[in-house]
């Protein structure tokens, strides 16, 4: 501003110096250069306002919204307590924040303090370890799975990376896996529950997994590299849940663990889900729901949502979700005591008032007219194998 109000001062006395008024001195023939003398003045006051003009707005931009230091402009969003969710964008790229960085780091989310009461209750929640759907960092992630349901033998098979300590139970208690089938996993992380399921399934079968965060994918194909002839027959897609990337009547069967209650669409996931499945196939899940309203508080923090606890859905709804998808047999069967695992992830909120974790199963009707239908869905489960200069799954 100073530049400036300086170049517009100079501009006007040049100028004035060379065109006095009329009636204040004689009207003598212009002298020579006086109209070049002018032009020039008005030139470098232009370019003076045009630099002082440009400048604030490079200011502008660079400094961001108003009071923003430059501290707050290097770090990203940060999930806290404190923080509120905004549109369905902002949610999404809150939760992949979250769970991309759980799978760079390899730490749970209590080390993000996502879980546990934020950092005024960190060093009370450190104390009192508590099994946890995002995991603790004082917790051995062993002790975290065996505590929601799966077994050391479970966990012993399979790559130590793709157990993180997340999840709400162990969905093979429920899926029922047979020789020759086709699993899909919504949500996959690391591939846990895949690697759980692949050798049930067995060579002739097949097991997918889906999931939206590229570093969470990235891990899950590292794991399995680690004993290709063990997991040669999985395969992970990048993908979302809502939108799922597989061909119609793939799976025999659809599983999930603590994911689905993350999602802003959840009609579309069950969509989804009938689509992908065969007909009589079944859905085997474990999942967070409500089993009576929440208060907005607890629904708009990004905290609880991230942590699988802010964005979970009424028991009914999902109910008519399902049956609206076309799924029958429904079942919804709450695990009992879970409520005090909830109450440590989030101590001190009340949350454990109003949700917990459900094993979910449900199938697709049979379908008479078309007994043997097939699916077009190619196996690729060493595409991220290809040369680097070989397309995009290089």
């Amino acid at each position: 501003l100073v530049a400036l109000l300086v170049a517009l001062l100079v501009a006007l006395l040049v100028a004035t110096t060379n065109h006095r008024s009329p009636s204040a001195m004689p009207t003598p023939s212009p002298a020579p250069g006086a109209s070049t003398g002018l032009a020039v003045a008005c030139g470098l006051g232009c370019l003076a306002v045009g630099a002082a003009g440009g400048a604030l707005i490079a200011s502008n931009l660079l400094a961001g919204p108003s009071g923003a230091d430059s501290s707050t402009r290097q770090k990203g969003p940060k999930v806290s307590c404190c923080a509120s969710a905004g549109n369905e964008e902002d949610v999404k790229k809150a939760i992949m924040e979250c769970y991309g960085s759980v799978a760079k780091s390899g730490k749970g989310l209590y080390d993000q303090l996502v879980h546990g009461g934020g950092e005024d209750n960190k060093k009370t929640v450190k104390s009192q370890p508590t099994s946890s759907c995002c995991g603790e960092s004082n917790t051995d992630p062993v002790a975290l799975s065996v505590a929601l349901g799966y077994t050391k033998e479970d966990l012993e098979s399979v790559p130590k990376a793709a157990n993180m300590g997340l999840g709400c139970g162990n969905t093979r208690t429920i899926a029922d896996y047979k020789s020759g089938e086709v699993v899909v996993d919504l949500g996959c992380g690391g591939g846990l529950d895949a690697f759980i399921a692949a050798p049930y399934v067995g060579p002739g079968g097949r097991v997918i997994g889906v999931d939206m965060t590229h570093d969470m994918l990235s891990l899950a194909r590292r794991n399995r590299k680690t004993d290709l002839k063990k997991y040669g027959h999985c395969e992970f897609r990048l993908g979302e849940i809502e939108h799922l990337p597989i061909a119609d009547n793939t799976a025999d069967v659809i599983i999930s663990n603590c994911v689905i209650n993350l999602s802003t669409e959840k009609q579309s996931v069950f969509n989804e889900s009938f689509r992908v499945l065969k007909p009589g196939g079944r859905l085997a899940i474990s999942d967070m729901v409500l089993f009576k309203d929440m208060p907005q508080k607890l629904k708009k923090d990004l905290r609880l949502i991230c942590g699988c606890m802010g964005a979970c859905a009424l028991v009914g709804d999902l109910k008519n979700m399902m049956a609206k998808a076309g799924f029958e047999d429904i079942k919804m069967t709450e695990k009992v005591g879970f409520s005090e695992i909830v109450k440590g992830w989030a101590p001190g909120t009340g949350i454990e008032k109003y949700c917990t974790s459900m094993w979910i199963t449900a199938r697709k009707p049979d379908d008479a007219n078309n007994p043997k239908l097939i699916s077009l869905d190619t196996a690729t489960p060493d595409f991220d194998l290809a040369p680097q200069n070989c397309g995009p799954g290089g």
